[in-house]
Formats: C-alpha cells, sequence, structure tokens
C-alpha cells in the first residue's frame, strides 16, 4: 500500500497550559469599588493557580517537613498573587500581612461591608428604572437583567419570575396593550422567554412601520401622477401629429370679468321702432298704457272728491 505522508504538528501545540490560561484570567488591579465582581474573579483566577486553598489557613494538626514547605510555597503564591491585582492605593496596608488568610479577611471585612451602599444603589435603579420608546426594547430588558445580575454579585437573588414581572411592568406607554396580553395569560415567565417574546413583537411592529411607510409613499406617488396628468401640457411649438419639442408650459388662469359699460343692445323696438330702446322699455307697450291711464283715473277721482267737500263747506257756512 502506498504511503502517503502526512503533517504532524508539535507535541508541545497539544499540550493545556494551565500557566498561560491562568495569566489571561488575571483580573485587572482592584481600585475599591465593585468588590463583589473583581472578588469572583480573582476566585476564579487563585483557582487555575491551585493556590487558593491558602484562603482557609494552615490545615489542622501535625504537619511534616514536607507539607509544611508546600503550604509555605503555597502562602507565598498566594499572597503574591493578591498583592499583585491590588491597586495602589489599597495595596499598602495588606503588604506587611504575611499570612494568606488573614490577608483575605482583612480585604472580607474592608471592602465587603463597603458594597453594602453600592446594593442599595443597584436596587434603587432597578426600582427608578423606566423604558422608552427612544431605544430598542430588547436592550432596555436586558439593561434590566443586568442589574439583577449584580445584585446576585452582592447576594440579593431575586426570582426569576419576579424579574420577568418587573419587565412588563416597567414597558413604555406604547405597549400597554401588548402588556395586558401578557397578564390575560396567567402564566409565569422566566427571563429568556420574555425577552424572545418582546424581540417578536418588535420586529413584528418594526415591520408594520416600514410597510406603513411604504404604503403612505405610494398614495402620495399616485395622486401626484394624477394630477399631473390631468392638466394636458400645451405646447405652442406644436409641429404635427405625434410630435412635439418635449417643452412644457404651465397653464395660465384666466379671470373672466363682466363688461358692464362696454356691452350695447342692437336692434330696433319692435313697438315703435325706436332704435334707442327695446320692447321691454317701450312707453307704447299696452301693459305701460294701461298703468298709465289707471294712475290718471285714481287722480281725478281723489280731485272730485275733494271739490264736493269744498263745496259743501261754501254752502254750509259754520
Amino acid at each position: 500500500m502506498p504511503n502517503y505522508s502526512t503533517i504532524q504538528k508539535p507535541e508541545m501545540c497539544r499540550q493545556f497550559s494551565p500557566i498561560a490560561f491562568a495569566a489571561t484570567l488575571k483580573p485587572a488591579p482592584f481600585e475599591g469599588v465593585n468588590y463583589k465582581r473583581w472578588r469572583a474573579r480573582v476566585v476564579l483566577w487563585l483557582t487555575t493557580m491551585n493556590c487558593f486553598h491558602a484562603s482557609k489557613g494552615k490545615p489542622e494538626g501535625e504537619l511534616t517537613a514536607e507539607q509544611e514547605q508546600a503550604f509555605q510555597a503555597t502562602n507565598t503564591l498566594f499572597r503574591g498573587a493578591i498583592l499583585s491585582v491590588l491597586g495602589d492605593k489599597i495595596v499598602d496596608p495588606f503588604m506587611t500581612i504575611m499570612v494568606g488568610k488573614d490577608m483575605w479577611d482583612a480585604l472580607e471585612a474592608k471592602f465587603g461591608v463597603a458594597d453594602a451602599g453600592s446594593e442599595l444603589y443597584i436596587m434603587e435603579q432597578y426600582h427608578d428604572y423606566k423604558m422608552t420608546d427612544d431605544r430598542s426594547i430588547v436592550e432596555r430588558a436586558h439593561e434590566i437583567q443586568s442589574l439583577t445580575k449584580e445584585l446576585e454579585h452582592l447576594n440579593c437573588v431575586l426570582p426569576d419570575k419576579f424579574i420577568a414581572g418587573g419587565i412588563i411592568a416597567k414597558l413604555p406607554p406604547s405597549w400597554r396593550n401588548f402588556s395586558t396580553s401578557l397578564k390575560h395569560k396567567r402564566q409565569e415567565f422566566t427571563v429568556v422567554n420574555l425577552i424572545g417574546t418582546l424581540d417578536v413583537e418588535e420586529k413584528a411592529r418594526a415591520k408594520d412601520t416600514r410597510a406603513r411607510f411604504h404604503e403612505g409613499n405610494s398614495s402620495a406617488n399616485l395622486v401626484q401622477k394624477r394630477n399631473f396628468q390631468t392638466h394636458k401640457p400645451k405646447n405652442r411649438n406644436y409641429a404635427g401629429k405625434g410630435k412635439f419639442d418635449g417643452k412644457y408650459k404651465a397653464p395660465q388662469s384666466v379671470n373672466f370679468k363682466k363688461k358692464k359699460d362696454t356691452y350695447k343692445k342692437k336692434g330696433k323696438c319692435h313697438v315703435c321702432g325706436s332704435e334707442e330702446h327695446w320692447a321691454s322699455s317701450c312707453k307704447d307697450r299696452w301693459d305701460m298704457r294701461q298703468n298709465e291711464n289707471n294712475n290718471k283715473t285714481a287722480n281725478v277721482v281723489i280731485g272730485d272728491v275733494d271739490m264736493k267737500d269744498v263745496g259743501s263747506q261754501e254752502l254750509h257756512p259754520c
């Protein structure tokens, strides 16, 4: 059978190096804030270095010379590791402590109690947290989850369903109907499931918003196109059938005014034949003469009555 040459990796690349891995886990120097967070990292780092058990002190009972020597080496390594991750403003009081357990207990006594104030501050942030529509709701929910994780580092563990209920209660007013629908389901939500539900709802709302935006733009373009087509372009340079020079002129508005003085009737009166008036205003019309005769008769009657009254007064003086 033919032999094919293969590339063999060096043996040193296949081996795991705890020292190199421990170097990547080394935390940043502690400056006096967020002690619980720093402590969790230091415990993981010292455990990887196989020296954290020195924080519990010297084993009880009599130790052999070899055991005593191993403990002193571990204690020295533990002390050196702790001093290397303390800030310059904090490290001086701990440099004179020669026992690793005493050094660890001093850190717990000084900074472990000091975190009680930060614990109350984080609690206040959690209670006063409000969601708004200017940012993603899912991002806001993750921030609330981060606050609860910080409380867990401070030994203040909140139930998962309590955190989920707090997220639902802190939803903005635009999500009121959605939060009410979640309450009507009457089921317990975990934080992970609730954040997934909020993500689906947020994406659906973003999709509806984009659809309404495109629909509004389409309607506006349709109205504009119709308005443009209703006005036919007027082109004086029309060259022939189906030919034009492509220059459209805006339609000009025309104001129609009635000319009173220049408009005159033409023709003759068909009653009297005069050219100065029409038959509607002619005095020789039958209805015009009838009205004139009625007016004269009424005046005569009134005049006769007056004359009779005058004559009676002269014949019969008082």
